[in-house]
């Protein structure tokens, strides 16, 4: 008798017919599992997200991808991604030089948050500057101390990505604002939980690179993507540097889809660590090549071979020359 099934969750995400016929269709269980992501993140994809989410590779999620745009059932963007938005009836305020002088002239907040942003990124800010500083501190919402703590995590960004001594704009401070503001980390407290979790993912990113030979430089953006989506999955660096062994074994040379591959073989069977991959999933045993037929004995001695040199020289008539 079959068994029958009732969800135990009274949370709905819902999935139309047409959808879920052609998912059926393509037999793909990790472009089912990427589709629920999509949907239950409201639309929005982000490659190293998704890939631990759904504990799969960046591998495995990219090709998870071209088949859902294969279906039809996702479309890249054909623009930019504009900056997060409120809805219409909550617009955000437009500011003016008269509101910055009026901030200027009232909020002794604000009044220290200027020079001590101005302090940070080693410059006076400009106009457009302060327009954008106020719309973080007065629309955005970041506490004071937050939006400091922003400010000094763009810098270090910025000096790691384009050299010492190099600054970022505020409009790059903006937006990293907006992706703050959309996250939620607008108090102190978040801030802090947020850059303590950001400086493990660095930590973590150094030690894979130099596990694979990749430290004394940054990382592409790609590197990074496979890197975080790896971190994201548990692995150790001593676990990376045997898949990138193995792969250079194979390919001669760091193939990153290879070694993806790799990873997200281990990772589906529960390996982590290089321990564990020598124990669950050691290579297969190099053959010794077959030795010669029809020698009683493959040493030969001293004696023997300066015989045999004595007989050569004696059979070209340099014997006793």
């Amino acid at each position: 008798m079959a068994a029958e099934y009732v969800l135990t969750d009274g949370g709905e995400i819902t999935v139309s017919r047409e959808a879920t016929e052609k998912l059926l269709s393509a037999g793909s269980g990790d472009a089912a599992l990427l589709y629920l992501y999509i949907l239950s993140h409201g639309g929005h994809y982000e490659p190293v997200d998704a890939a631990g989410a759904i504990h799969r590779s960046a591998n495995q999620v990219e090709n998870a991808m071209a088949v859902l745009e294969r279906l039809g059932l996702v479309a890249a963007r054909t623009s930019p991604v504009p900056a997060p938005q409120l809805r219409p009836a909550d617009e955000r305020p437009q500011y003016t030089q008269k509101d910055i002088e009026r901030f200027a002239a009232a909020d002794g907040i604000f009044q220290t948050l200027v020079s001590e942003v101005q302090t940070a990124l080693g410059s006076v800010l400009s106009s457009d500057g302060l327009l954008k500083l106020l719309n973080i501190y007065d629309s955005l919402k970041l506490e004071p101390a937050a939006i400091l703590m922003l400010v000094n995590w763009c810098a270090v960004r910025y000096e790691e990505r384009y050299g010492p001594g190099r600054r970022p704009s505020m409009r790059a401070v903006e937006k990293e604002a907006y992706i703050w503001e959309r996250e939620g980390i607008v108090t102190v407290e978040a801030a802090e939980d947020y850059l303590r979790r950001q400086s493990r993912l660095r930590s973590g990113e150094r030690e894979m690179a130099a596990a694979i030979g990749l430290s004394g430089r940054n990382l592409s953006a790609t590197e990074k993507r496979y890197i975080d989506a790896w971190l994201d999955m548990g692995f150790t660096p001593d676990a990376v540097a045997e898949a990138y062994d193995r792969t250079v074994v194979k390919t001669g040379r760091l193939t990153w889809r290879y070694m993806d591959s790799i990873l997200g073989s281990w990772h589906a069977k529960g390996i982590h660590t290089a321990r564990e991959a020598a124990e669950k999933d050691a290579p297969p045993a190099r053959k010794e090549p077959p030795r010669r037929q029809g020698s009683a004995r493959e040493e030969v001695t001293a004696g023997e071979y300066e015989q045999m040199r004595a007989t050569l020289r004696m059979l070209k008539g340099e014997d006793g020359q």
